[in-house]
């Protein structure tokens, strides 16, 4: 004998779905796919002088409005596809790299420090709290001896 078939629950949505698809419209291409896909052309402008301002303003007229860095950016990134290399693409903000083991930054000039950017620390059996050495009588002490606004009774 014949087993009864459920109905499909989602029959429903799915047929609802598949209007939409038919009702959406395609969308545009993004900027990036556009530098890619008229690469060739962009090359054969630069090789007769044109500058990557001049091609981006030209991309411009045609509705692809990029920053010149952008721009370059793109074009760097369609040629090593083309090529074949992998693109790494990143979005959002760059983020800090790790303090681990990175070399330390050393400043032009600067006498106090020794290799790789460090400062002498103390020998061994030194302590490295300065000792305190107290107020002279009448001093001016903290904000009152680095503000700005003194008034008669702090001379």
């Amino acid at each position: 004998m014949g087993e009864a078939v459920e109905p499909d629950p989602y029959s429903e949505l799915r047929g609802f779905l598949r209007e939409q698809i038919e009702l959406a419209p395609s969308r545009k291409p993004s900027a990036y796919e556009a530098v890619k896909a008229v690469l060739p052309e962009i090359k054969k402008l630069k090789a007769k002088g044109k500058t990557d301002a001049e091609v981006r303003e030209l991309l411009e007229r045609m509705g692809i409005k990029l920053s010149l860095g952008t721009f370059r950016q793109y074009v760097r990134n369609a040629v090593k596809e083309a090529k074949g290399e992998s693109v790494k693409r990143t979005r959002g903000k760059a983020k800090a790299k790790p303090k681990g083991n990175a070399p330390p930054t050393r400043s032009v000039g600067s006498s106090d420090t020794v290799e790789h950017g460090r400062r002498p620390g103390p020998a061994a059996g030194q302590t490295t709290a300065e000792p305190r050495v107290a107020p002279r009588d009448g001093a001016l002490m903290g904000k009152e001896a680095t503000s700005h606004r003194l008034s008669d009774d702090n001379l």
